[in-house]
């Protein structure tokens, strides 16, 4: 299940040439949503090891943990 985002056909600039842009464009969503994860964990981790070179699992998870959900809400929104 990929969002489709419709392109206008409005002129845009490529390379300094007027070119009219048109089709659809399809998002991998798995692939932001892997991104994200990832670079949430490691981002987490080394919060957690910022202060101490030994932080408890408890920490560590909730540094992780938060990181992780900072990194997901960057690119997409939650209803709520």
């Amino acid at each position: 299940m990929n969002p489709q985002v419709e392109l206008s056909e409005t002129p845009v600039r490529v390379f300094g040439m007027k070119e009219k842009i048109t089709g659809t464009l399809r998002i991998n969503a798995y692939a932001v949503l892997s991104r994200a994860v990832e670079e949430g964990v490691a981002f987490g981790y080394r919060r957690a090891h910022k202060h101490t070179d030994k932080p408890d699992e408890e920490a560590l998870a909730q540094a992780i943990g938060q990181a992780v959900m900072d990194a997901i809400s960057e690119v997409f929104d939650f209803d709520e």
